[in-house]
This record gives C-alpha cells, structure tokens and sequence, in this order.
C-alpha cells in the first residue's frame, strides 16, 4: 500500500547599464539652452571634454564601472539563491502535507462514501468494491450499513525500526492473524463467516520505505451486504 505547485519561474536581471544614471534630470548635453543662456562646451583635443586626469573618477554620463557591475551581479546571484530556497522550502511543505492528508485515518464510522488510500483505513472500515489481487492503492470506503464486499476485521503492526523482511515474510505475518477469529459475537453466531473468504493486505517494499508497517485483514463475501462483521 503507498500514498500521492507549479514550476517557478524566474526573471533575468537586468543587464548592467541598461538603467538610466540616477543623476539623469540633472545632466545637460553640451550647448543645450539652460536658464540665462546655454552651457559652454568645455575645450580640450578635438572638442568635448577634456580626457580625464589620472586616478580621476569616471567621466560623467559613464556607465557603471566593472566593479559596480560586480556588486549587482553579487545581488542578484544572492537574491535568486534566497528566492530558490523560499520555493523549494514551500515545495517541501506543501508534498509533506499532501503526505500527511493521504496517510490520514478515516473515521472508525463513515458518514458518507469516501474515496481513500489503502493506507487509510482502520479496523472496522466497509469496502465497496475488493480490488483485484496485487498492489493496491485507492479504494471506495462505505459506510457499514450500506451495500459492501469487503471489511477490515483485522490489522498487525510491525515496529518502526523494523527492517524490511520481504514480501512472502511481511504477508505470512499478517495472514498468520487473519480468519474467522476475528468476527465479532453476533456475527459468528449468525453463521457470518459461512461464505466469506480472507485477503490479506501486507505492506509493499516502497511502502514500507516511507513508513508503513500496518498489515489488514479483510474478510470478503461474494455477493454485497450490510452491517459490520465486528459486530
């Protein structure tokens, strides 16, 4: 028996000096119209500014040096890991909870038919339908008092620490507490167990890997019927 958010997406950083200077307003290109006349163009070789003095800073309009550069690259290679870490935390958290919703028990007594894992059903719980032999997964759990093929009337536990002992070894334990034994009071003076046959539901190997050590019993009639075999 075993258990069952979308791809992110990421924006590419904004390639460096695309962004306009943040000193922009302020800037004038040479002999634009300013207030009280225009700006002169500085003098130097072949006109414009004049080339700039040794350990002088970046002439003004120039793009980001490569350290600046640097630093952006840095905080956006830091935000990106942040940001994969937030979603693969949210990733983790939402499969760990759709894991706990379908190990979940169902209710002892059912209101209402309910689709549900193997892994969920307790003692007592009413099978509409008893699959096929082989591996199991999703049943259709009934209330007892409606029409149903099969019931639980028997589990076994194996420790946590259990190690996995193989298929033959894990079902010969169940079935070994598996039969007419189990039937309660009023249904073995009925003669309930007249026509009823035992499965026994046992752990696979991948199930067992994520932590399930429960092994069922169901006691199976060939035709449909009602009430509760523990009865």
């Amino acid at each position: 028996m075993s258990s069952e958010p979308t791809e992110p997406t990421f924006a590419s950083p904004t390639p460096p000096g695309s962004l306009p200077p943040a000193d922009l307003e302020a800037a004038r290109l040479p002999g634009a119209s300013v207030p009280g006349g225009s700006v002169p163009v500085p003098s130097g070789p072949g006109g414009g500014y004049p080339p700039a003095a040794p350990g002088a800073g970046p002439a003004p309009g120039a793009g980001p040096t490569p350290r600046s550069r640097s630093r952006r690259r840095a905080a956006v290679a830091v935000v990106a890991v942040t940001v994969l870490g937030v979603v693969a935390a949210a990733v983790a958290l939402v499969s760990q909870s759709a894991r706990d919703r379908a190990w979940e028990p169902l209710p002892a007594a059912l209101a209402e038919p309910t689709r549900a894992y193997a892994v969920q059903l307790v003692l007592g719980s009413c099978v509409a339908e008893l699959p096929d032999d082989g591996l199991v997964r999703r049943v259709e759990a009934v209330p007892c008092g409606e029409e149903h093929e099969a019931q639980v009337v028997g589990r076994t536990d194996a420790a946590p620490d259990a190690v996995w002992p193989g298929e033959d070894a894990v079902a010969a334990r169940v079935a070994r507490t598996c039969g007419p034994d189990l039937l309660g009071p009023a249904a073995r003076e009925a003669g309930a167990a007249d026509g009823l046959r035992f499965v026994v539901w046992a752990p696979s190997e991948e199930s067992w890997d994520d932590g399930d050590r429960v092994g069922l019993c169901l006691a199976a009639s060939a035709e449909p019927r009602t009430g509760s075999l523990l009865d």
